[in-house]
């Protein structure tokens, strides 16, 4: 085989070798390359079905790229060590994780605080206060008619703040996150049953059925058994959302006042070794008050604690 060959920019040595050679050089490459494509193709015949031979799954090569990368984007965090938990700390108990992260985590912790939503299952709508909920877009605020009054809907419930910042994650990122695999037959019915499973797995904690419930649309959705490619041909696919509100407050001495408790409050993490820690909501803590540290042992103290003898958190880990 021959290995002469047709130079882009002839120089002899000892030439001087230029910036504009070497932007000219990346310029016929470009074309050199464009022309054998072509030549090559242009050499094909067409066989059936050749029209669609540049799609993969029903996907243009476009929408397969962008795919890609929204994969890419969702599976990052946690390629980099990150976790995100949720776990039902009991006053007193130590609740032990196994992250396998091989390092001591940084460990941030956020109270879960419960909100008003209206939740519906067999149609039957009822004003309930829960930790996550699943709604539409279209459910910013809910009016409903409680079960066995005949009066008018009443003024509703928020979910989202007129004018303000919604709480709120993209069920199609939680559904990534937790690896809930699905196609465009599968139905939503089907999806939100295996998510609630994952997302109840370990090492998150299992919360109570009352504890989390989806909306009056996802409960007419579910029931008519729409699948994804419905969803998705309707424009709905994007609009569905899991509400949860997490809350931590920084170097405040306020305990009391206004409903307002520090949060999370009392909590000791532990690291066992790179792949285990410990998180306990402290029995009997201390706090400083008045410049002093004195025993939580005030009736109007007692009376603020959010959650009683437990907390709902959620845990960010890091390394």
């Amino acid at each position: 085989m021959s290995t002469e060959f047709d130079a882009y920019i002839r120089r002899n040595p000892g030439d001087l070798w230029t910036a504009e050679d070497f932007v000219e050089v990346q310029r016929r490459i470009k074309a050199d390359i464009a022309g054998q494509i072509k030549e090559a193709v242009d050499k094909l015949h067409k066989v059936p079905e050749s029209d669609t031979a540049h799609k993969l799954d029903n996907q243009t090569s476009d929408e397969l790229s962008e795919a890609i990368l929204e994969r890419a984007r969702q599976e990052l965090p946690k390629r980099t060590g990150y976790q995100r938990i949720f776990k039902r700390l009991r006053e007193g108990e130590e609740s032990v994780v196994k992250h396998d992260l091989g390092g001591c985590p940084l460990t941030d912790i956020y109270h879960l605080d419960p909100f008003d939503v209206v939740c519906s299952e067999d149609d039957q709508k009822n004003q309930e206060s829960v930790f996550f909920f699943l709604y539409h877009s279209s459910e910013r605020r809910i009016r409903f008619t409680p079960v066995g009054q005949q009066a008018a809907p009443g003024p509703g419930v928020e979910i989202e703040p007129t004018g303000g910042t919604p709480f709120r994650i993209a069920f199609a990122d939680l559904l990534a996150y937790y690896h809930v695999r699905y196609t465009d037959s599968s139905t939503l019915d089907d999806l939100e049953t295996e998510f609630w499973e994952a997302f109840s797995a370990d090492p998150n904690d299992d919360f109570d059925d009352d504890q989390y419930c989806h909306s009056p649309w996802f409960d007419r959705c579910c029931g008519e058994r729409r699948t994804v490619a419905d969803l998705k041909s309707r424009g709905d696919w994007d609009e569905l959302w899991l509400k949860m509100k997490p809350r931590k407050t920084i170097n405040t001495l306020q305990r009391t006042g206004e409903g307002v408790d520090m949060a999370p409050h009392d909590i000791q993490v532990v690291h066992f070794d790179f792949n285990k820690l410990g998180i306990t909501y402290l029995s009997g803590a201390r706090f400083l008050e008045a410049g002093g540290v004195v025993e939580k042992a005030d009736a109007e103290i007692q009376r603020v604690r959010a959650g009683g003898d437990v907390q709902n958190v959620m845990v960010l880990l890091k390394v």
